[in-house]
């Protein structure tokens, strides 16, 4: 048995889901004045905010249960999307990742969790190893559980 960090389909859903952020940051930065990131920057912060988002999902997921797992994909999802952005903006220098005025957070914020609720839709067959989803509430969402909405 292939421990759970050494499963291919895991470390391919990371990767995944590093690119789909560092296409939704990329594309915000260049549609926003308020939004500014260089490209040095841009993989420390896709990096930064992939691990976090990861992080803060696992432990929403933890302290909120089954249950609430749709109800988290939508209000807890662009929540906990704008808490990741804020981290990684406090943890990022200015000089390379800065988002200015409240419209840009809004949209950017937008944006990036609407960019990772389509990822999570492609990938809804992620490896149970995944961090934050257990293989029976994957089961269960995949099957229409509604115990799991």
């Amino acid at each position: 048995m292939i421990g759970p960090m050494r499963s291919p389909r895991l470390w391919l859903t990371i990767v995944s889901a590093a690119l789909a952020n560092a296409v939704s940051l990329g594309v915000a930065a260049w549609l926003f004045d308020g939004f500014d990131l260089t490209v040095g920057w841009w993989v420390a912060a896709v990096a930064l905010f992939t691990v976090l988002s990861v992080v803060l999902r696992t432990l929403a997921l933890r302290m909120m249960g089954a249950k609430w797992l749709r109800v988290y994909t939508i209000t807890g999802g662009l929540a906990l999307t704008a808490i990741a952005l804020v981290l990684t903006d406090l943890i990022v220098p200015d000089s390379g990742f800065e988002i200015d005025g409240w419209a840009t957070w809004a949209v950017v914020t937008l944006i990036v969790w609407a960019t990772g609720v389509a990822f999570g839709e492609v990938d809804h067959h992620a490896p149970a190893a995944t961090p934050g989803l257990s293989p029976d509430i994957r089961a269960a969402v995949r099957e229409g559980d509604r115990r799991a909405s």
